[in-house]
């Protein structure tokens, strides 16, 4: 495992350590909160395809099952529809993974609504129009032109 040296102590780099994996050998785990609307698993699904797979998901390996359970990612692995997949493992128990579940979740934050109406407001002012800035950002076309 790679460190890094911060202000705050040596910092684990598993992000240095990604490998492939059988798909078939990567399970969702039984007690993620989690849910997803449609339309963000669809502009989830449009970022893998516009930009490529550039967060793999993170696991846990069981050896008594020879699978990797998933701490993070499950949304990305739900859209994934290849024959392998890259993932990071942790060494984590199970306490400290479904910590890191929820941690993952809630350190994401949320868009903030001023934000974003900058943001589109910002596009369209650079000459795209509401259906692609819609298809872009996950977006109904009417909540574009309300951002506007």
């Amino acid at each position: 495992m790679r460190y890094i040296k911060t202000k705050k102590g040596n910092i684990a780099l598993p992000v240095m350590t990604p490998i492939i994996v059988p798909i078939s050998k990567v399970e969702p785990n039984k007690y993620n909160p989690n849910k997803v609307a449609v339309n963000n698993m669809e502009l989830l699904e449009r970022s893998i395809l516009d930009n490529g797979f550039c967060f793999a998901v993170v696991t846990i390996y069981d050896k008594t099952r020879d699978k990797y359970t998933i701490v993070d990612g499950f949304h990305r692995y739900e859209i994934f529809k290849a024959k392998e997949i890259p993932i990071i493992v942790l060494e984590h128990d199970i306490e400290k993974r479904m910590a890191a579940t929820v941690q993952f979740n809630r350190a994401r934050g949320v868009h903030q609504v001023e934000l974003m109406g900058e943001l589109v407001r910002e596009l369209y002012e650079k000459g795209l129009e509401d259906e692609k800035i819609a298809l872009s950002l996950g977006m109904e076309e009417e909540e574009v032109f309300r951002l506007k």
